[in-house]
C-alpha cells in the first residue's frame, strides 16, 4: 500500500485578468465557469488534505466556498502580467501548512481525475522533490533547425518507434515544500526542481490542451460539450476493404 505523506494541499491558481482570453477562468462552458471543471476532478482525487483556490480576487472566494474548499487570496502584486509562478507559490507555501504542493491550472479542463491521481501517487512511489507533467512528441523536431531525435542522413523511421520529444504540459507540477523554498532563496527559481530529485510524467495530449487564445477556448467547449453526446459509435466510409 502507497504510504501517504502526513500533507498534501492541492492549490488551484486562478487570476482574475487575463489579456488573451477575457476572464476566461469564471467564462462558461454548458453552464459552469471554466475552473469548476478542475475543481470537480481534483476533488474525486481523496488524496489532498486541502483544496485551495489561489486568487487575488474575491470572486474564487464564492466558488471555493460553495465547493466546499479553501481560499487563500494572494497579495495583487504576485498576480501581474509580469508576476512568476515561482513568486506567487513560495508565497502560498510560506503561508499554508504542508508538505507537498501540487498545483493545477484551470486553464487545462480536460485533465482527468486519473491522470491526476496517478501523478501524484508517482511523486509519492518515487520519493521526488519535484515532478513536472510533460507533453510527448513522437514526431521529427528541431532545435534552432538542428534534428533532435533523428538523423538527417539516415531513413526516417515511422513516427511510433521514434524517440519522443517532451514539452511541459505545466497543468500539473509537484514540489516539496522544504525543496522549494531552499530553492527559492539559493537559486530564485524552484519551477524547474533545481538540483533536487525531480522527474518527469506524460500525460494525455487531451490533457495538455491549455486555453491561451480564444482559438483554444473554443476547441476545448466543443470537445467539453462532445463528451456529453451518449451512445456515440464510430462511422465509416462504406467501401469494400
Amino acid at each position: 500500500m502507497l504510504k501517504k505523506p502526513s500533507k498534501i494541499i492541492c492549490m488551484i491558481p486562478a487570476r482574475l485578468g487575463s489579456q488573451r482570453v477575457k476572464l476566461k477562468n469564471l467564462r462558461l462552458i454548458n453552464g459552469k465557469p471554466l475552473i469548476q471543471f478542475v475543481i470537480d476532478k481534483v476533488k474525486k482525487c481523496n488524496l489532498f488534505d486541502d483544496i485551495y483556490i489561489n486568487s487575488e480576487s474575491e470572486v474564487f472566494r464564492d466558488i471555493a466556498n460553495k465547493n466546499s474548499i479553501k481560499f487563500y487570496k494572494r497579495d495583487k502584486k504576485f498576480s501581474s502580467n509580469t508576476s512568476t509562478n515561482d513568486e506567487f507559490a513560495l508565497d502560498f507555501i510560506k503561508n499554508t501548512n504542508g508538505n507537498i504542493l501540487v498545483q493545477v491550472l484551470p486553464t487545462s479542463p480536460l485533465i482527468s481525475t486519473s491522470e491526476i491521481t496517478s501523478f501524484v501517487e508517482y511523486f509519492i512511489k518515487k520519493k521526488l522533490k519535484t515532478l513536472i507533467s510533460v507533453s510527448n512528441h513522437q514526431i521529427a523536431s528541431l532545435y534552432k533547425k538542428k534534428p533532435i531525435n533523428f538523423n538527417l542522413l539516415k531513413k526516417n523511421p515511422p513516427s511510433q518507434k521514434m524517440t519522443p520529444i517532451q514539452s511541459y504540459a505545466t497543468v500539473l507540477m509537484a514540489w516539496e515544500y522544504i525543496d522549494f523554498m531552499h530553492n527559492m532563496y539559493k537559486y530564485q527559481s524552484a519551477y524547474h526542481g533545481g538540483l533536487g530529485k525531480k522527474d518527469y510524467f506524460a500525460l494525455s495530449p487531451l490533457a495538455c490542451i491549455d486555453i491561451d487564445e480564444e482559438e483554444d477556448f473554443l476547441l476545448v467547449e466543443k470537445i467539453l460539450l462532445s463528451q456529453n453526446i451518449k451512445n456515440r459509435k464510430a462511422k465509416y466510409y462504406k467501401a469494400k476493404i
